[in-house]
């Protein structure tokens, strides 16, 4: 008897709608590190998991904010709205830091903190700037609560400087650095379920698995964790 196993196949949803993005690695884009906002996930998408997954939190949760000024001069809204971001950096202490997405995640500190500023649209005269404030999740996803909450308590708090003002967004982002360290852990799951597949079959059963190449590939399927799991193509 031969059976040919894919690594792909259906994940059971929940009796609850996930927040969650999906998407695979662009070789075009740098693997360090990899951020998805939350969205609605339909059950349709949740038949189009594989069944072998693997559950890891992220390592960062995210509020994107957007800093926007309308003061006259353009000089003037620079320094206004920079000001504001070294007032945000002063009081981030160990526990908060501000980020700029430049293709890349950009860390901002008080030597670099001068992001380039755009136009609100229709208003030439008004300037805007979109950051995330992100804190570590620290391997504890059941915090997430607690953690979004203090983002939003963080931003609330955070001094303006003359005419600028801080939008956060509705929702927060994840953040995973190197999902590729976790391969391993990805083809033991999957080579444990093959064995649990073939167990009953007998030993005559030759089970092939495809896949195992292929890159990983992710979905939030909550606040702070994000499934990862391999597909063929």
């Amino acid at each position: 008897m031969t059976i040919r196993r894919i690594a792909t196949g259906v994940f059971a949803a929940a009796a609850f709608t996930l927040p969650a993005a999906g998407g695979a690695q662009d070789d075009t884009q740098p693997l360090e590190t990899v951020t998805v906002t939350g969205s609605r996930i339909s059950y349709r998408d949740l038949l189009d998991t594989p069944a072998v997954a693997i559950r890891r939190s992220g390592d960062y949760l995210l509020l994107p904010i957007t800093l926007v000024n309308d003061t006259r001069s353009e000089d003037g809204r620079k320094r206004e709205i920079y000001a504001t971001i070294e007032k945000r950096i002063a009081s981030s202490g160990k526990r908060f830091e501000l980020v700029h997405d430049d293709g890349y995640p950009v860390l901002l500190d008080a030597r670099n903190h001068q992001v380039p500023l755009g136009k609100k649209e229709k208003r030439p005269d008004v300037s805007k700037v979109e950051l995330s404030v992100r804190t570590a999740i620290g391997g504890e996803p059941s915090k997430a609560g607690e953690l979004t909450r203090a983002l939003r308590s963080f931003v609330d708090k955070a001094e303006r400087v003359g005419r600028t003002e801080i939008d956060a967004g509705s929702e927060t982002a994840l953040s995973l650095t190197r999902p590729e360290r976790f391969r391993y852990d990805l083809v033991k799951a999957i080579a444990e379920d093959t064995a649990k597949v073939r167990a009953p079959l007998g030993s005559g059963c030759r089970v092939s698995v495809d896949g195992l190449g292929s890159r990983i590939e992710w979905r939030r399927v909550s606040a702070a964790e994000r499934l990862l799991y391999l597909r063929t193509t």
